[in-house]
């Protein structure tokens, strides 16, 4: 089953696990575009270095979100297998699974929920200022960025106003389930609808709530191969310090 576990680490500690694991002849891969390659089945260990997220000019804009986030300047490892299994005392940020997961309520074609969602406060307040303001990007550009994401037949203006709802409902639900009397908020709309779903994969946005439903955006199924349309269950977990337990045993 498709699974994978992301860890956030300073660049001391990236390195050792790094060294560590190359040692074991286990190779991480740099995400050389996008920063959600690593997410890829096809790649079992990965990692996003700090300058990835303004490396491609196509996402250069949403992951703003990381830059002003608690992980800005930290290194991001993505693998098929917890870190734990390799000698290292590691708890991942999240869990990433598939998951047959059916939303009970969309907002759908209800522009007025989708809009009021995009005006929530909660969001406005945590929203960078460059991510909604698109001033920067002629026409030519953005309709680049549309055929490149195959989206037609909707501006980019109206898009980003579906963005921002979207990830609004991480941050203040208003479409979610309840588990255990706990709040899982959930995508509310299509692949083609979606924005930078890495930063809820990642626990960038809706890290205050236990588990996360999850649609891939285009990116993520145009350059990590996720399957379009279909929710993938992200599970936060409690942090514990980050402490590299019995490291030279973990060499050999």
């Amino acid at each position: 089953m498709y699974t994978k576990y992301t860890y956030w680490m300073q660049e001391n500690t990236f390195h050792q696990v790094k060294q560590s694991l190359e040692d074991r002849q286990i190779t991480l891969k740099e995400a050389s575009k996008t920063v959600c390659i690593p997410l890829s089945p096809k790649i079992s260990f990965g990692y996003v270095p700090p300058e990835a997220w303004t490396r491609f000019e196509l996402c250069r804009r949403q992951l703003f979100w990381y830059r002003e986030s608690k992980f800005a300047g930290q290194f991001l490892l993505i693998a098929d297998h917890p870190l734990a299994d390799f000698g290292f005392n590691l708890t991942p940020e999240t869990i990433i699974q598939k998951t047959g997961f059916k939303p009970p309520s969309l907002p759908g074609r209800d522009r007025t929920a989708i809009q009021k969602l995009a005006e929530s406060p909660a969001f406005q307040s945590q929203c960078p200022q460059e991510f909604i303001d698109i001033s920067a990007m002629d026409k030519d550009q953005q309709a680049r960025w549309l055929k490149i994401m195959g989206i037609r037949g909707i501006t980019y203006a109206d898009l980003l106003v579906d963005h921002c709802a979207n990830h609004a409902n991480f941050i203040s639900p208003q479409y979610f389930v309840k588990e255990k009397n706990k709040t899982i908020p959930y995508s509310i709309g299509k692949t083609k609808k979606m924005c930078s779903a890495c930063l809820e994969f990642f626990n960038i946005i809706g890290d205050a709530y236990h588990k996360k439903h999850i649609v891939p955006c285009p990116g993520a199924a145009l350059f990590a191969g996720m399957a379009v349309n279909k929710y993938t269950r992200c599970k936060p977990l409690e942090q514990m310090p980050f402490i590299i337990l019995a490291f030279c045993s973990a060499r050999h």
